[in-house]
């Protein structure tokens, strides 16, 4: 889960930048194949340039896969939980994990797509929770009883194909990325070029690398650059 603690916190960052914008806007789309898009009315000439619509779908992509990721880890989490609850001994560590799950579990199904004007920065927010819990549940000792009974009733409700699901698409979205910077590259001006220089050395490093964790790394680097 490093991969989608990095990306939700370096997201949540170009949120916070994309809204002090005069003009921008990041407009929650209710249906499951999109949550964000850019405001097709009234936008600034600042709005349309290039790299201001290259933010915004990069922030899009990123919450479709922190949805999919809370959906879809919730269920593994919820029926986890209720596996955990029918063992006849829990002691003071492994109730305080169940009630943490059941806390995260709670925080996605209250979050109001529709309704919540913060939305996508609530969503981020609930992505590095969830993240954080998951990343902490992998650093436990492996030989502890705590991390062995985790372990078991997480494999038992299908984390494996979750987690190996969530790096496939992570590399899709980083595949689908690498498309829309070629389209992004292709409207520069020279001018533009020149002023975009960072950002086009760091384009060449990310294509250049091929270990998927640190290619995920490298991809993080991205919002401070455009920020």
């Amino acid at each position: 889960m490093k991969s989608a603690l990095l990306l939700a916190i370096s997201a949540m960052l170009l949120v916070q930048f994309a809204h002090t914008l005069p003009t921008t806007r990041v407009a929650v789309v209710h249906n499951d194949n999109q949550i964000l898009e850019s405001n097709p009315k009234d936008v600034s000439s600042e709005e349309e340039s290039p790299q201001a619509q290259l933010m915004i779908y990069t922030i899009a992509q990123i919450a479709k896969l922190s949805k999919w990721m809370l959906d879809t880890g919730s269920v593994v989490i919820r029926n986890t939980i209720k596996e955990l609850k029918e063992l006849p001994v829990r002691d003071e560590l492994l109730q305080a994990n169940i009630t943490r799950m059941s806390n995260i579990v709670k925080e996605n199904a209250e979050l109001n797509l529709k309704e919540d004007e913060g939305a996508v920065l609530k969503l981020l927010v609930y992505m590095v929770d969830f993240a954080t819990m998951m990343e902490d549940y992998e650093n436990m000792p492996e030989d502890s009883k705590l991390k062995e009974t985790l372990k078991t009733a997480l494999q038992n409700n299908g984390y494996t194909k979750f987690e190996n699901d969530f790096e496939q698409k992570v590399i899709e979205m980083a595949n689908d990325f690498d498309t829309a910077f070629g389209e992004y590259v292709k409207v520069l001006t020279p001018a533009q070029r020149v002023e975009q220089a960072k950002l086009l050395v760091w384009y060449d490093e990310f294509k250049a690398e091929t270990d998927g964790e640190r290619k995920v790394d490298k991809f993080g680097e991205i919002f401070d650059i455009m920020s």
